[in-house]
């Protein structure tokens, strides 16, 4: 039953098929958006045409909108180009990126010049900065690919081969954009610390107070010497001929009634007065941190800068974002367009990319140095900010596809390195030039040149003489490191400086300041201890009860582990005759004593420490107090440490503290000794040897 409703309700199905070919080539028909017709191109309207680009865009054919595209006739796509909503289509970036090629390619074909090309219609600017923004967004690109990647990148290459056409100069733009942005990366890490005035290293604004205060002392203590010397009034008022006091003290009658002792006391008081404050007025440690202080905010100044630029070109950067993620995303962005300009350019082109590249790696790598052409960039950047932006380009070549105000200096400013005079705008332009002003400014410029020529030469002539003089210095010297080092026993070897506080020199001067410094604070400690207070002798015989511990353990334990090796290597032990000498053994034996020695700032010998302490405390169990003593477990480790990297020398340093006889050569009286005697009652600190029968490195101290 329901099925007969059905067939009488269901229309009947007839063939149409010739009724619909006399509709087709109606000419009103085609305003109709019909899929089912099929007309030519070259009869469509523009109003179809555009309402069906835009229908196929909305949809998301993008494939069939640009073949659409790509089927137009000259007429119809330049009809049409100017309603193309050109901004929707960047903005859409990567998907419209088909549509934007066959627009590209189809005016590529059509267009005979470059001058022709509608760059304005297409925003070509807008584009280059989309697709940097683009890439600068895809971060994961190389590690992950996009699934539609062999799509995105023979577009993108197509695209830029026409805009390479249209600018032959863009490669070059787009690599000064690049290098504006990783120079401002790499200044981003130039805010760290500075060489203050007495060596170290510190923070910039503390290096800038520590300056200040001096200068700020020295203009104090220079107003003092004013007051004290009588130079200066209470009150310092001006005077002239018209108001104020009578300088009767400064005419030039009084000034010619002076004797031979008065100009000496002038003389004796500036002189003082000049000593004082000279040293303020040229710090060149102060000049030096205000210059890193202005060229750290010139730094700050351009990084800000460009990173607004890029926040300009790429919304919805996060504003917490770190300055160098964002700038390092879009300088990756600008070198993946540059790889794919490199791609689409022939060879020739790429060879002088090569050359510029070269160049301006030349220029940046020395851009920080100190040149006395400095006046001439200051000039140069002067007359650019006159202009508002820095030019983009050189002599024959068309302005950039970019427009963005990135600061850049042109790659011919500074050839190789080297600044280039910078030719006078005013003698360039001979409409507006004064004939007379030009040649006097001629004769002037002549003038300049043959002072310049005079001073190079004297320059020249002084250079000679001082690299006359260094060598000769040079010699000199040589001679005299020959001579002390032939006679300071060294076995004939130099040391090696890049041990630094392990090599020879420098632990002798630790073992000396072991005794100047260091017990000398460690005998204030224990005098701060109420059981040492009367015991001066004890403390001394304490003091030096530890470097001597400390030289025994440290050799003591350069023995164990030295023979431990030796049995674990089934080495035979280099002091026995009986067995012959085996090379490879004597080498290896070289090579344990060679690491102890390079090692002996970083060996672990918390081992010794607590071996010297536990006989220090064993021995002085009456005095609990010695324990808690912070300084003097400093000063057990501090010699325990002198004395392992002494003994792992080759040949080992030894201390000699038997003696009881005074020898002028070993030994150095204390203060408090007796002069005429010659009996040594104690010992406050031993002598260093080098080796066992070598020459004496430093005396002891001893009483008499």
């Amino acid at each position: 039953m329901g099925s007969g409703k059905m067939d009488r309700i269901k229309p009947e199905k007839l063939p149409r098929q010739r009724v619909q070919k006399l509709w087709r080539n109606v000419r009103w028909a085609e305003s109709f958006p019909d899929e089912s017709l099929s007309v030519e191109l070259t009869d469509v309207p523009q109003s179809f045409t555009l309402r069906k680009v835009a229908q196929l865009f909305e949809t998301k054919k993008y494939g069939e909108c640009a073949t659409l595209i790509r089927r137009l006739n000259c007429v119809a796509l330049e009809a049409i180009l100017q309603e193309v909503p050109v901004e929707v289509l960047l903005d859409s970036l990567p998907h419209s990126l088909v549509i934007l090629e066959s627009l590209y390619v189809k005016l590529y074909e059509e267009t005979e010049t470059p001058g022709n090309f509608p760059r304005e219609e297409l925003k070509v600017d807008e584009f280059l900065q989309k697709l940097v923004a683009f890439f600068a967004k895809d971060t994961t690109a190389e590690n992950n690919k996009d699934k539609n990647s062999n799509i995105i990148y023979p577009c993108c290459r197509n695209i830029l081969r026409v805009v390479s056409w249209i600018e032959p100069s863009i490669r070059k733009h787009i690599r000064q954009l690049k290098q504006a942005l990783d120079k401002c990366i790499s200044r981003l890490g130039r805010h760290g610390l500075v060489n203050s005035s007495s060596g170290n290293l510190m923070g910039l604004h503390d290096s800038l107070k520590v300056e200040f205060e001096k200068v700020v002392s020295q203009y104090k203590s220079a107003l003092q010497k004013l007051a004290e010397l009588d130079l200066t009034t209470k009150h310092p008022t001006s005077s002239s001929v018209t108001f104020g006091p009578a300088p009767t003290r400064a005419s030039h009658q009084r000034l010619m009634q002076v004797t031979r002792t008065d100009v000496q006391s002038r003389i004796i008081k500036n002189k003082t007065v000049f000593n004082i404050v000279e040293p303020a007025v040229m710090s060149q440690c102060l000049k030096k941190l205000v210059h890193i202080l202005e060229k750290r905010i010139e730094y700050d100044k351009m990084t800000l800068f460009h990173e607004t630029e890029v926040r300009k070109m790429c919304s919805g950067i996060d504003d917490d974002m770190y300055i160098s993620v964002t700038l390092k995303q879009f300088s990756s962005g600008y070198d993946m367009v540059l790889k794919l300009l490199r791609e689409v350019a022939d060879e020739c082109d790429g060879l002088i990319e090569e050359e510029e590249e070269e160049a301006t790696d030349l220029i940046s790598s020395d851009e920080e140095a100190a040149s006395p052409l400095l006046q001439v960039d200051a000039k140069f950047k002067e007359m650019s900010s006159l202009n508002g932006l820095l030019p983009y380009r050189t002599a024959g070549t068309r302005p950039s596809v970019i427009s963005g105000p990135f600061l850049m200096f042109p790659e011919k400013t500074i050839p190789h390195g080297h600044a280039t005079l910078i030719p006078n705008p005013m003698a360039t332009n001979p409409v507006t030039a004064n004939q007379k002003s030009s040649e006097a400014e001629l004769s002037s410029l002549e003038q300049e040149v043959e002072n310049l020529k005079a001073e190079l030469e004297k320059s020249q002539g002084m250079i000679k003489h001082l690299q006359e003089r260094e060598k000769m210095l040079l010699d000199r010297l040589s001679g005299q490191v020959h001579a002390s080092f032939s006679l300071s026993g060294m076995n004939g070897q130099f040391e090696d400086l890049n041990l630094g506080t392990i090599r020879p020199t420098e632990l002798i001067r630790q073992f000396g300041n072991l005794y100047s410094e260091a017990r000398v604070e460690a005998l204030d400690a224990l005098d701060a201890l109420d059981q040492f207070a009367d015991l001066q002798a004890l403390k001394e015989k304490i003091l030096f009860s530890v470097i001597v511990l400390a030289f025994r353990s440290a050799q003591q334990n350069l023995v164990e582990i030295k023979g431990k090796v030796r049995h674990l290597l089934s080495l035979p032990c280099p002091d026995t005759s009986e067995q012959p000498c085996i090379p490879v053994a004597i080498e290896m034996e070289c090579h344990i004593t060679n690491y102890l020695r390079k090692r002996a700032d970083t060996f672990d010998v918390e081992k010794c420490v607590e071996e010297v302490s536990s006989q220090i405390y064993a021995t002085l169990y009456d005095y609990p107090d010695l324990k808690t003593c912070l300084k003097f477990h400093q000063y057990i480790a501090e010699c325990v440490h002198v004395a392992w990297g002494l003994s792992v020398q080759t040949p080992a340093y030894l201390i000699l503290y038997d003696s009881r006889i005074f020898q002028a050569d070993l030994h150095e009286r204390f203060h408090t000794s007796d002069p005429d005697s010659n009996v040594i009652t104690s010992f406050l600190w031993p002598a260093l040897i080098e080796g066992c029968n070598g020459p004496c490195i430093q005396k002891a101290f001893v009483t008499t």
